[in-house]
């Protein structure tokens, strides 16, 4: 069985049992993950991991309201190596394990709460 990478615990408190609420949290944040996503990949191919760890940055708030802990982490671990530390260090794998991951969780939300593509 797959592992979720999520959980809406928070969200659904944020909501006080508005689901119309968390379903239209989760779409906004298929379609803002999507995005940041497929803009890491293109910023990776010209190495601009300034941009990176900018969009990063992004990525970490939306991933702390659903509950993606290990991809918070990750997503603040790259802003901080590469803007705090300047610490460049693994950070391809790293950004390549948030995009997989991330796509994964964009899959995962995607089928349990049938969300459509939105593009």
């Amino acid at each position: 069985m797959e592992r979720m990478l999520y959980s809406l615990k928070k969200l659904e408190e944020i909501a006080q049992g508005d689901e119309g609420f968390v379903r239209e949290m989760l779409v906004t944040f298929v379609e803002n993950v999507t995005t940041e996503i497929d803009n890491i990949q293109l910023l990776k191919s010209s190495e601009n991991w300034t941009d990176i760890a900018e969009t990063a940055h992004k990525l970490a708030s939306n991933f702390a309201y659903l509950g993606a802990d290990d991809l918070h982490a990750l997503a603040a671990d790259i802003e901080k190596s590469v803007l705090c530390d300047n610490n460049l260090t693994g950070i391809d794998e790293k950004t390549e394990k948030l995009c997989n991951d991330g796509i994964q969780l964009v899959s995962q939300l995607k089928e349990k709460f049938e969300i459509t593509d939105i593009n």
